[in-house]
């Protein structure tokens, strides 16, 4: 970035400002006028950046539209969102309704706490679950 302003403050200066009398008044050096961009320009560019930003509206209009159309706002993301996480927390629910009704968890749901709880482990030890796509690892 410093070496495009530094490209764009000379160019705009030396092919343009140096040919056109009536502004070569108001900036008879380089250093001047390099100064007075960085005193005048770079506010009038924050305050614009901020008006669009915050007032005109645009970027929330921006965020909503993505909002509705990414699909995955809606349904578990494929990987170990849908593998691992959503299995996880509906077992955590299963587990506390039966912890109210003071049942006993069952042989078969044994079994998948521990198959989650070793693809928990798989994935905080930096490993992958599920059929990743090809090419992905």
């Amino acid at each position: 970035m410093f070496v495009g302003v530094i490209n764009v403050l000379t160019t705009s200066y030396f092919l343009s400002i140096k040919n056109i009398p009536v502004i070569l008044d108001i900036f008879p050096t380089f250093e001047i006028y390099v100064l007075s961009l960085l005193f005048i320009a770079i506010p009038i560019i924050t305050l614009t950046g901020w008006i669009h930003f915050k007032r005109l509206g645009t970027y929330s209009v921006e965020a909503a539209t993505y909002q509705k159309a990414y699909p995955y706002n809606y349904k578990l993301q494929p990987g170990y969102n849908k593998e691992v996480f959503g299995p996880a927390y509906l077992a955590i629910l299963q587990l506390n309704m039966k912890k109210i009704n003071d049942e006993k968890l069952t042989e078969a749901e044994e079994k998948e706490i521990m198959n989650l709880e070793s693809l928990l482990t798989k994935l905080i030890e930096g490993g992958h679950v599920g059929q990743p796509p090809k090419g992905a690892l």
